[in-house]
């Protein structure tokens, strides 16, 4: 059974998203402040946080952030604030999705079943497997192309494991450095800079990095 736990100050919004989720199928914890939502945590087994960012406690990035150093819960933040800085700042915080109020429940739902349905894949991924010509070691974390090690450095590793789990996806860079430093506070831009590394550790290869309008990345095969 799925476990979620939703925390949202107002009431109204927080028992129809609660009913909503529970004929859906999940089991729903709610809370209405970040401590609420802390002891929650501390004794349920909870698989996803629908997370509001302005509580009357304190900020839900700060709590994501919090959070982060003790779980790794995906979570999903649900709020009426709709600013880049915000975004940024929520993604850097370990967050994993991002949805502004007013909001359709089905498309809230979908959001939490890919978000499940992605963890669920990446943690029971194999430890080694292999995507044409690219050979991939989970557990000593090396790469091969052609049977040559790619020598990539820990976060190239983690950054190109994350395009070919999700081939052909877009990406932005947003999302990739929620998932690759999470709670770390690094320069955004050290995305790109690590993108245009491993373009050229790809040269001569089959797999392609592409950048579409400046914002999105994917990884594709010839």
């Amino acid at each position: 059974m799925r476990t979620i736990l939703l925390i949202e100050d107002n009431i109204k919004i927080l028992a129809t998203n609660k009913e909503f989720f529970e004929k859906e199928g999940y089991i729903v914890f709610t809370a209405s402040t970040l401590a609420e939502g802390s002891d929650i945590l501390k004794r349920e087994l909870i698989q996803l946080i629908i997370l509001d960012i302005m509580l009357p406690d304190g900020s839900g990035i700060d709590f994501c952030a919090e959070i982060r150093k003790t779980h790794n819960i995906p979570v999903l933040y649900l709020t009426c604030v709709d600013e880049d800085d915000s975004l940024v700042s929520a993604l850097k915080a370990g967050g994993d999705e991002y949805m502004t109020k007013p909001y359709s429940l089905n498309v809230l739902s979908a959001r939490v079943m890919a978000l499940l349905r992605r963890v669920s894949l990446e943690r029971s991924a194999p430890e080694r497997f292999t995507v044409g010509a690219l050979e991939i070691d989970c557990e000593k974390r090396i790469m091969f192309m052609n049977g040559r090690d790619l020598q990539l450095k820990p976060k190239e590793f983690d950054l190109l494991l994350v395009l070919v789990r999700g081939m052909g996806r877009k990406f932005t860079a947003e999302e990739l450095y929620s998932r690759i430093w999470s709670g770390i506070p690094v320069d955004m831009r050290t995305v790109t800079v690590h993108i245009s590394t491993l373009r050229r550790k790809l040269e001569s290869s089959k797999f392609f990095i592409v950048t579409e309008n400046r914002r999105y990345y994917s990884l594709i095969m010839e």
